[in-house]
């Protein structure tokens, strides 16, 4: 249930965000947290696009969540977010995603080369047929063949796996979270199951390079001042009005000290 919950959590956020004409596209577990009462809030719109009929070169994201078609740089909408929904899914029940690879180029050719599906005997216990029919609608490669290409949002919600699903609860948290996290700060180890530490090799190489005297001494001699601090020092320094930057670099390693 714990799952589901989640999930119906994540559709009802996207189900408002989707109602305003913007696609998130870069849905995964590291953009997903919890509030204090259990229920899962989605985050970082850093690449989330108001939808528009020709997006095809807009193609930021998580490959290992992205859509086949923004993998392909084709035109897309609000069906990416709910692969994604569907890669989260499989990964919660399998434990892994289920194309692999260690950059898009690999995972697109994952993608490309079959269609993943769900069969009974990979269902772990505790798992539902709905559920795994679920995962296989919103895995579809093609969009026109996804959960939610025909009526958006509403297809998953309605799905068989959300049928004793109790969405007024959820929408008035009435409902009670199968998890309460513990509150104190924003990361507590206790909740993962191995935390893999930075190896003696990385660790020397970032050490190293942090010390490293051009690292160190790029930024020498700048100061970063923002456009209201730059109008109280004027005329000492040439600033375009027009486009709110400084005529050239020389006058940004000019700038007083007294006045960063």
């Amino acid at each position: 249930f714990i799952i589901e919950f989640f999930i119906a959590c994540i559709l009802e956020g996207l189900g408002h965000i989707h109602k305003n004409s913007i696609i998130h596209r870069d849905l995964k577990p590291e953009n997903l947290v919890v509030d204090k009462h259990g229920y899962v809030r989605i985050t970082d719109f850093g690449v989330a696009k108001e939808w528009k009929k020709n997006n095809a070169k807009e193609t930021s994201g998580t490959p290992g969540y992205m859509a086949p078609e923004v993998l392909c740089s084709q035109n897309h909408s609000y069906a990416v977010d709910f692969f994604a929904i569907g890669v989260m899914v499989y990964e919660f029940m399998i434990g892994e995603r289920p194309y692999q690879g260690n950059n898009r180029k690999e995972i697109k050719e994952a993608v490309l080369r079959k269609q993943v599906q769900v069969h009974l005997s990979d269902l772990p216990e505790g798992w539902s047929q709905e559920s795994m029919n679920f995962i296989n609608l919103t895995l579809q490669r093609k969009p026109e063949r996804r959960l939610g290409y025909e009526n958006g949002i509403f297809d998953l919600i309605e799905h068989e796996w959300f049928k004793n699903f109790n969405w007024e609860g959820l929408k008035k948290k009435t409902m009670k979270a199968p998890f309460l996290p513990e509150f104190g700060h924003n990361f507590d180890e206790s909740y993962c199951e191995e935390i893999d530490p930075i190896s003696k090799n990385t660790n020397e190489r970032y050490q190293k390079y942090i010390q490293d005297e051009h690292f160190v001494t790029v930024f020498d001699g700048y100061t970063y001042v923002n456009e209201e601090e730059i109008r109280q020092i004027l005329p000492a320094f040439k600033f375009n009005m027009n486009n709110g930057n400084l005529a050239s670099k020389k006058n940004l390693t000019s700038i007083p000290k007294e006045t960063s």
